[in-house]
This record gives structure tokens, sequence and C-alpha cells, in this order.
């Protein structure tokens, strides 16, 4: 997992959502940093800075918990995209 990524969801809190993110394991819920109003912005968000589609079927809140947990999620999209755009290619 790249601290890049993590950096740069932590300043996408803290730069587009006025919200401030001690590091990439706390529990934004449980933080009362994120709740379901919030969760809609940050998906906007991330669609937004990582130029990626979120599919709402997707979407596990549990998956939200942490920056590292989010992190992990756009990666994985990211990976579903180069893996489509090879098949697209093939």
């Amino acid at each position: 997992m790249s601290d890049t990524l993590h950096r740069k969801i932590i300043e996408l809190f803290e730069t587009e959502m006025n919200l401030s993110v001690p590091d990439a394991t706390t529990d934004l819920i449980e933080e009362g940093l994120l709740d379901s109003l919030i969760f809609v912005d940050l998906i906007v968000h991330l669609e937004t800075m990582f130029d990626v589609e979120i599919p709402v079927a997707d979407l596990e809140f549990d998956q939200f918990r942490t920056v590292a947990g989010i992190a992990e999620f756009v990666e994985s999209l990211d990976a579903g995209a180069v893996s489509a755009k090879q098949d697209t290619a093939a």
C-alpha cells in the first residue's frame, strides 16, 4: 500500500472536506469523522480525484473506516480499470 496514496486521501479530507485525519489507521467512523452524508461527499471527491467511477454495488461502508481501507479500495478500482482497458485492447 502506498504511503503517497494515504497522504493524498488525508489531504483530500483536509482540503476538500475540512476534516483533520490524524493518520491512515484512524477509525473515521468511531472518531465521528465519517457519517452517511460525508460518505457521499467522499465518494464524489474520490471519483474526481482519481478519475474513477465507483459502482454503488461495490460500496461497503466498512471499507471506508480508515484511510488505509479507502486507499485499498481505490487501488482495487484502479487495478480493475487497468484490467478492463487491457481486455478492451485485446
